[in-house]
């Protein structure tokens, strides 16, 4: 078929191909916005994922036969290889990484009902009833949620499960009922009967979590060295071999902690690291300033952004800072951004993780001390200004279904590390913010190698444990928080890959294009949304621009 007939017929394919992703997946295209999935759970037997990666296999044929033509703009291959990545990493959490089966927060998270108590795109009597048609659909979900995962599950996975499973009780139990007071009647008496069942069910998931998962758990997660090449060229659309990553991230760890002790003598010359570390955590908000110190700090940086010309910002909404829900603690900050279809509330909401009111006081003022200003304007800078709201700022902007439709990971969260790096380059914050920055690098460089060690050389998370402590400066339950979040989310590894990444294609396009600015290369990334960096770097600077690592 000649090129031209091919780029007329891809439309038809990307649709057919987002359908099917969306329908699968209907929790995930609510949350996107997509609302006429609204209070729908998927479903996630044997037999439907096998049916799905099956079409998923033939969707990559079709791409690729597609692909083979020298005629496709370049816009449409740049779509193209969205979806490609879209598949392929499907494939590999379904397949390899076996999540549906191994790890119970992939199934419990499509459960989350904050978005409809918290974005008002619809009234609320609406957003309520979704919430009781997804209830009384609670018991079926977590019936074959039962029957697909695995007898035994690896420590980890279970004890993030039996968290986001409390979690979610609790959202259930104790949030929803909050919102009531303002809906119809009929609507009210509908949701809590649903409610009434959907928490039995839920606590009857939690009591077999503890007494039927806990008795067998096992030590084993590794995925190994092709499933992890496999993740890691479905995330990047380009092969990188393990060594090469290896040698990059020891490098970048290497040359973070050279920075970091020459900054901490800057500080305090002669004083040790971990010293001036904690002098820097003293200066912390009160548990009941946290909140409302941090939004206070987000217009400060989002003024030293638009002053600075660092990126456009394109919008005059803030991100709005709020606690963290209950299910989602195991997060020290993040932002919940509106879904990229969504047309009307378009919040992004900065969640921070406050103290426990049941904490003793030592552990209130040790998350505190964790929390403390420097560090907050650090993860501040990460989540928001020019961070991940900036970029969802410049997502709401891309009009191409195609490129709305999926965010890789390493994209979105190495845009931020990034942002993390230069705002300091372009002069923000003092020392202190330096060596907090240069403390998170060393962070997410620990997680990098981390990542390939355990799943591809045999670490165990105690030993990655260690590691963290040894080259983050963390102690014991930071560190061994970040160590096991790596055995169930090997990709966090795309913090750092992608910021490297990123930071290479900007000094190879700053190379063809002299005269143009920082801000303008900025633009340009963030304009494209959030695509496979590889496939990025081809697209803004062509077949033969170079190696992305």
């Amino acid at each position: 078929m000649p090129g031209s007939d091919r780029q007329l017929l891809f439309p038809r394919l990307a649709k057919k191909i987002l359908d099917d992703y969306w329908s699968f997946h209907p929790s995930t295209a609510a949350a996107a916005g997509i609302h006429r999935y609204d209070g729908i759970l998927p479903v996630y037997t044997a037999a439907s994922l096998g049916a799905f990666t099956t079409r998923v296999r033939g969707y990559l044929e079709a791409l690729d036969r597609h692909d083979r033509s020298d005629r496709l703009s370049r816009q449409v291959r740049l779509r193209l290889g969205v979806l490609r990545g879209l598949l392929l990493t499907e494939l590999s959490e379904i397949e390899d990484q076996r999540l549906p089966q191994a790890l119970p927060l992939y199934s419990l998270f499509r459960m989350n009902i904050v978005n409809y108590l918290l974005r008002k795109y619809a009234p609320v009597d609406r957003r309520v009833r979704a919430i009781g048609r997804l209830q009384a659909q609670v018991p079926r979900f977590l019936k074959e949620m039962r029957s697909t995962l695995d007898r035994r599950l690896a420590d980890t996975f279970f004890e993030v499960g039996e968290m986001a499973a409390s979690g979610m009780l609790d959202a259930y139990a104790r949030e929803l009922p909050n919102i009531l007071s303002g809906v119809s009647r009929s609507v009210r008496a509908y949701v809590e009967e649903t409610n009434a069942t959907a928490t039995a069910d839920l606590k009857g998931l939690v009591s077999d979590l503890a007494a039927k998962y806990r008795p067998r758990l096992k030590k084993d997660f590794a995925l190994g060295r092709r499933k992890y090449e496999r993740m890691i060229f479905a995330e990047h659309l380009v092969g990188i071999p393990i060594e090469r990553l290896l040698e990059v991230g020891r490098a970048d760890l290497a040359a973070n902690r050279r920075q970091f002790e020459e900054t901490a003598r800057r500080i305090e010359p002669g004083g040790e690291p971990a010293k001036v570390i904690e002098g820097i955590e003293a200066d912390h908000p009160s548990a009941e300033r946290l909140i409302d110190d941090t939004r206070a700090m987000l217009e400060e940086i989002r003024q030293y952004v638009i002053a600075n010309d660092v990126v456009t910002v394109p919008s005059e909404e803030r991100a709005q800072v709020i606690e963290t829900p209950r299910f989602f603690r195991f997060a020290t900050a993040a932002l919940n951004p509106p879904g990229s279809f969504e047309k009307v509330a378009r919040e992004g909401f900065y969640y921070v993780t406050p103290t426990e009111e049941t904490w003793p006081a030592e552990k209130q003022e040790e998350w505190l001390r964790h929390l403390n200003y420097t560090m907050l304007r650090n993860i501040s800078v990460h989540e928001c200004y020019p961070g991940h709201y900036v970029h969802l700022l410049h997502q709401n902007r891309v009009r191409d279904t195609v490129l709305k439709s999926y965010f890789s990971y390493a994209f979105t969260e190495g845009w931020a590390h990034y942002c993390e790096e230069m705002m300091v380059e372009h002069g923000f914050g003092d020392l202190r913010l330096k060596l907090a920055q240069l403390q998170d690098a060393l962070l997410r460089d620990c997680r990098y190698i981390s990542s390939i060690m355990m799943h591809t050389a045999g670490w165990s998370w105690e030993e990655a444990t260690r590691f963290f402590m040894e080259n983050a400066y963390l102690d014991r339950l930071p560190a061994e928080r970040e160590a096991k979040r790596g055995t169930w989310d090997p990709g966090y590894l795309n913090y750092t890959l992608g910021k490297l990444m990123i930071k290479k294609l900007r000094a190879d396009w700053s190379n063809q294009h002299r005269e143009a600015s920082t801000r303008e290369f900025h633009d340009q990334l963030l304009g494209l949304g959030a695509p496979p960096l590889g496939l990025v770097r081809e697209h803004l600077l062509g077949k033969d621009a170079g190696p992305a690592l």
